[in-house]
């Protein structure tokens, strides 16, 4: 099982290396990576990292045996993975992995069923949560003035929502 833990943005300079966007706060856990995974048209391959260098907001990684802007370019908008094994810990009880949220039965504080979390739209200020139910689609403020309680072993979202929310 792998966890997904960025995407491949674009091809950086003329020696194979990428630009990857992290699905993290914590862009310097790329540092201690030696391979990451790719799901590519063969399936998923592991890819040895020879370097990596990290900016504000991507990380710039060259794999071994990717020499050319070419071979770059042929890996972008492939997701990062890693094993599960070697995902980090979160020091905050109310922060969670986005793979963990996606596919959440969300429920209003009444106990009404809104629908399934089915993604999460990353903003600078926070994330929005996207609820999708017989076609509708709810979007949800990523904060606790909304979202009250998350119950991953029941695979439940407990929200206070507020008019307007739901049309």
């Amino acid at each position: 099982m792998y966890v997904i833990v960025g995407k491949i943005a674009a091809p950086y300079g003329l020696k194979g290396y990428v630009k990857a966007v992290p699905y993290s706060e914590i862009p310097e856990r790329f540092l201690g990576v030696k391979i990451f995974y790719l799901d590519t048209d063969l399936g998923v391959r592991g890819y040895i990292v020879e370097d990596v260098r990290l900016s504000r907001k991507f990380s710039l990684i060259k794999f071994r045996h990717v020499d050319t802007r070419e071979a770059a370019r042929e890996l972008v908008g492939r997701e990062l993975l890693l094993p599960q094994e070697q995902q980090i810990e979160l020091e905050d009880e109310n922060t969670f992995f986005i793979h963990d949220l996606i596919g959440l039965q969300v429920f209003d504080n009444e106990g009404h069923e809104l629908g399934v979390l089915e993604e999460v739209w990353e903003h600078t200020g926070n994330d929005v949560y996207v609820v999708r139910k017989n076609g509708k689609e709810i979007l949800i403020p990523a904060v606790r003035e909304f979202v009250k309680k998350v119950d991953l072993t029941r695979k439940q979202m407990i929200v206070q929502l507020i008019e307007g929310m739901i049309e």
